[in-house]
């Protein structure tokens, strides 16, 4: 009976996808590439060097896993932990960190038992034909500042991409 039953379930299986199209089963996105997370690096460290601003900038794919770090010099040691939250908060919330920020700053506390959120400004999506393919994520002055040198990184991206 059991053999008859995996047979049947065997063959329902075998007739979907007869009729479904492998476009259907298989979509492909846009990713950020090593030498495109440098792209937005390098932007992003001119925006701070253009303000005399010492940062640590982190590039994450994604998955929010960190692809690529600059750490500028006299920038503290704390602001390397605290972008890389920034930039996974950005990726897996679709949305910049700063958003947040303000919904905790408005009295929205139970924000904050929330999974992989840091409620500071700086976080950035890297969004690219509606998908979020990374996030910058900046710290070492403050937040909408981190924000600004983050936003100049994925503008530098997105210009790029699109001429």
């Amino acid at each position: 009976m059991k053999m008859f039953k995996n047979l049947a379930i065997a063959l329902a299986v075998g007739a979907m996808s007869v009729t479904v199209s492998a476009t259907e089963l298989v979509k492909q996105v846009p990713a950020l590439t090593l030498d495109g997370a440098k792209f937005v690096a390098q932007a992003a460290v001119a925006k701070a060097e253009s303000e005399n601003w010492n940062v640590v900038i982190v590039v994450a794919d994604a998955a929010g896993r960190p692809m690529y770090l600059e750490h500028m010099d006299g920038a503290q040691p704390s602001s390397l932990e605290t972008a890389l939250s920034k930039a996974k908060t950005s990726v897996m919330y679709k949305r910049p960190s700063r958003v947040f920020a303000e919904r905790v700053g408005g009295g929205e506390v139970a924000l904050m038992s929330l999974t992989d959120m840091l409620p500071f400004a700086g976080g950035v999506p890297i969004k690219l034909d509606g998908h979020v393919i990374g996030a910058v994520g900046v710290s070492g002055v403050k937040g909408l500042q981190d924000e600004q040198i983050a936003q100049a990184g994925v503008d530098a991206l997105l210009k790029s991409v699109k001429d």
